[in-house]
C-alpha cells in the first residue's frame, strides 16, 4: 500500500479536511470556468449481494434522477463538445451495459426525460454470459458445495481460499478478484468455467448484458448514447499494443454495425490508475473517439483532458445522502 492510499485507509478524516483547504480556491476556478461533473453508476436492481457498492436500487435511482432534475442542469456529451457550460451541469453514465439499465433504470430516465450514456461490453450481449466479477460472486456465495476451502490452479501454482466463515469468505472473494484481474480474459474465463462445471452452477440471468433488440430499443428513444466498452471488460494495461487495439476496436465497430451509428464515447474498464495507461489513451484517440472517461474523481473543465475525463461513482445512497454527496462533488477540482 502506498503513502497516499495508506492515509486514505488508516485516516479518512483527513479527506474532510483537504476538502475544507481547498474549497475557497476550488469554487473560484468554479466561478471562472464553469464544472461538469460526470457521475457514474452501474447496475439499478434490488440485489442480495453488493460487494462492490456499485448497485443503486431502482428506488433510490428514481430519487437520485428526480434531485438531479430539480437542481442541476442534466447535459449529454453532444453538449460538453459544442456547446459552452455556462452552469453547474452533469453528465450521467452508466458502466458495463447490465440488463437492469434497460429494464430499471430507463423507464426513470424515460419519466424525467433525462439524457444517460451506458457504456457497453459486447461480448455478452444476445447471451446469458456473466461478466467474471458476477460469476466468482456465486462461486463463493451462491455455491451450495463449497464449505471450508476453494483453491485456484493459476500457471502451475495453487492458491487456497479459506472460506469457513461468513467474514473470512469475503475477504477471500476480495483477494481471488484481486488475483483474476491480472488474467487475460480467456484464462480467467477458462478457470471460471471449471468452477462452473464441477459445481454444477448457472448464470444468473439477471446478470446479463442488453439484448441487441434492447439495446436498439434505448438508442431510438433518443435519450441514450451508447458508448463503447471493450469486448470482455479486460485492465487494458496488462494486455499488449495490439490486444488493446483489437478489445477497444472491436467493441466500436460491433456498435457501430449494430445501432447504424458512429460510436465515439468510450470508457475503460475499472478505470482507475493500473487499468490503462497513455498509451491506451492514444489507441482511443487514434481510433477516432472524442472523450474517453475513467473512474477518478474529479470535476470536468475546459482543460480536462478530453481522453482521461474523471467521474463520480454513484452508490446507493438515500435520498438525503445523494443531496449531500452533490453538494461536496463541488468541491473536488
Amino acid at each position: 500500500m502506498d503513502f497516499k492510499n495508506y492515509i486514505k485507509a488508516k485516516m479518512p478524516w483527513t479527506r474532510s479536511i483537504y476538502r475544507k483547504r481547498k474549497a475557497p480556491f476550488n469554487l473560484i476556478h468554479n466561478i471562472i470556468d464553469k464544472p461538469v461533473v460526470i457521475l457514474l453508476y452501474h447496475r439499478i436492481n434490488n440485489v442480495n449481494y453488493d460487494l462492490f457498492n456499485i448497485n443503486v436500487t431502482p428506488d433510490n435511482f428514481d430519487k437520485h434522477i428526480k434531485h438531479l432534475k430539480e437542481q442541476y442542469n442534466v447535459i449529454s456529451f453532444e453538449d460538453l463538445k459544442y456547446k459552452s457550460i455556462k452552469e453547474l451541469s452533469v453528465i450521467i453514465t452508466f458502466d458495463d451495459g447490465y440488463f437492469d439499465n434497460y429494464k430499471n433504470a430507463f423507464p426513470i430516465l424515460k419519466k424525467y426525460n433525462i439524457p444517460a450514456t451506458i457504456f457497453v461490453t459486447t461480448s455478452g450481449i444476445d447471451s446469458i454470459k456473466e461478466f467474471w466479477w458476477d460469476r466468482l460472486e456465486t462461486i463463493f456465495f451462491k455455491n451450495q458445495k463449497l464449505f471450508d476451502s476453494i483453491s485456484f490452479d493459476i500457471f502451475n501454482q495453487t492458491y487456497l481460499f479459506d472460506v469457513s466463515s461468513k467474514l473470512v469468505r469475503q475477504k477471500s472473494f476480495y483477494a481471488a478478484h484481486k488475483l483474476l484481474f491480472n488474467l487475460k480474459p480467456d484464462y480467467r474465463d477458462q478457470i471460471l468455467n471449471n468452477f462452473y462445471d464441477k459445481y454444477s452452477l448457472e448464470p444468473n440471468i439477471e446478470n446479463r448484458t442488453m439484448s441487441s433488440s434492447e439495446l436498439l430499443e434505448i438508442y431510438n428513444s433518443k435519450l441514450i448514447t451508447i458508448g463503447a466498452h471493450t469486448i470482455n471488460h479486460p485492465a487494458l494495461k496488462l494486455l499488449s499494443y495490439n490486444e488493446q487495439y483489437n478489445e477497444i476496436q472491436s467493441s466500436k465497430l460491433f456498435l457501430e454495425k449494430l445501432l447504424g451509428t458512429n460510436i465515439d464515447l468510450f470508457a475503460y474498464p475499472f478505470g482507475h490508475k493500473h487499468s490503462f495507461d497513455k498509451v491506451t489513451e492514444e489507441i482511443v484517440e487514434a481510433l477516432g473517439f472524442s472523450f474517453s472517461v475513467s473512474t477518478n474523481r474529479a470535476q470536468v473543465h475546459t482543460n480536462t483532458n478530453c481522453f482521461s475525463l474523471p467521474r463520480f461513482g454513484v452508490e446507493n445512497w438515500s435520498e438525503m445522502e445523494f443531496h449531500k454527496q452533490m453538494k461536496l462533488v463541488w468541491f473536488e477540482n
